[in-house]
């Protein structure tokens, strides 16, 4: 089978991004996002330089150092993510808006394409990196044990 999938280089910048969405205002280093993220060393390095690149992230140097959002969760969103990593978001290449199909006007899937790139670049863009932070599934067994507590008294 085959599956339409996002790279990994996205997949490991959005993890990151979470990652340092989760405490904006501290300071994480980069091998401990490597390991609570599961993101090799060397990859998360590339991709955060391309994320410093387009000013997502800022790297601090000396004891205590590592790397933070350069700003706030919620102004991120997931396009801004992706589009700093892979370039502008296409779904097909008859939506980038500069390639010239050769089967246009008459490609009856056009239409197709476009809409889901539509729905594609609004869920990327209304999505941001503080909706994704705030909804960190809580430790199931603190939450149970704070269950059983609750129903004791």
């Amino acid at each position: 089978m085959s599956l339409m999938q996002i790279p990994r280089k996205i997949e490991y910048a959005l993890r990151a991004m979470i990652h340092l969405a989760d405490n904006p205002n501290g300071v994480a280093r980069g091998s401990v996002i490597a390991r609570e993220e599961h993101i090799p060393k060397y990859y998360l390095e590339k991709v955060i330089r391309d994320l410093m690149r387009r000013g997502l992230v800022r790297a601090r140097r000396g004891p205590g150092g590592g790397y933070q959002l350069a700003r706030p969760p919620e102004t991120v969103s997931f396009r801004d993510v992706i589009e700093a990593v892979e370039g502008p978001i296409t779904l097909n290449v008859c939506v980038d808006g500069s390639s010239a199909c050769n089967l246009q006007p008459a490609c009856r899937m056009f239409r197709v394409w476009e809409e889901g790139q539509r729905v594609l670049l609004d869920v990327f863009s209304h999505t941001m990196l503080s909706e994704i932070a705030s909804a960190r599934p809580q430790n199931a067994f603190l939450t149970g044990v704070v269950d059983s507590q609750a129903a004791k008294n």
